[in-house]
């Protein structure tokens, strides 16, 4: 099903009150932590011994950083 922009931008308003309250979890938090930021690093630079360390700590590969990217997409 497609939607009208009126009709996306309606949802994606709505959504974003919904995370605000508390109510739904934002899939994707901003982290500025120094262990999501070497992890970021680690993906850049494709060190994937970093990579399994930063993970096996327990960082959030699902986190984005101050550039909207999450690990994945770099």
């Amino acid at each position: 099903m497609l939607l009208r922009k009126d009709q996306l931008e309606l949802s994606l308003r709505e959504e974003k009150q919904l995370i605000e309250t508390g109510k739904l979890k934002e899939d994707n938090p901003l982290d500025l932590s120094d262990g999501f930021n070497r992890l970021c690093e680690a993906c850049r630079r494709g060190d994937l011994k970093l990579c399994q360390e930063t993970i096996t700590e327990g960082v959030n590969i699902n986190a984005r950083d101050r550039f909207d990217y999450t690990p994945l997409i770099l």
